[in-house]
């Protein structure tokens, strides 16, 4: 006859270190794609705005001024994706806790603040570094040039 913590020990699945290396590098993968995606993302986003910011710069705004804004709005859709993120992570969770709960199976939540901080911390410097790098390059031309442009609105007739 065993005991509670015998069996336990003896059913319960251990984690080798080839699975928990696998589970990185694929995760890592997952990463390295999904930081690339948002970077490119704020890139054609900065780039589409060019004449924007060229009417900025002709209505006085400084270059320090354009580029303080399109750092903000990088941040702001970072932040408005990450609250989405929690949201849909929030419907996700309760509902596994409440299946759980619903077999008498009570357990507790637990979240990665760390992991969590460190990854939105790294989406605000991609999305900053990718929103900023094309603004300064198209900041370089002369305002006028840019508002010029020959580009149409599709708000215009």
């Amino acid at each position: 006859m065993q005991t509670r913590a015998e069996w336990i020990q003896s059913e319960y699945p251990s984690n080798s270190r080839q699975t928990r290396v696998g589970y990185l590098v694929v995760l890592g993968i997952a990463l390295i794609y999904t930081g690339i995606a948002l970077g490119n993302t704020m890139v054609m986003a900065t780039s589409d705005r060019v004449r924007d910011l060229a009417v900025l710069r002709l209505a006085g705004a400084t270059k320090r001024q354009i580029l303080i804004l399109v750092a903000v709005e990088a941040m702001t859709v970072v932040v408005v994706g990450a609250v989405l993120g929690a949201i849909v992570t929030a419907v996700n969770v309760l509902g596994i806790w409440g299946s759980l709960a619903a077999l008498s199976v009570w357990s507790s939540v637990v979240l990665p603040w760390q992991t969590l901080a460190a990854t939105l911390g790294a989406c605000v410097v991609v999305a900053v570094v990718a929103s900023v790098l094309p603004a300064v390059g198209a900041l370089r031309t002369r305002p006028v040039e840019l508002a010029r442009s020959p580009r149409v609105s599709a708000a215009r007739p």
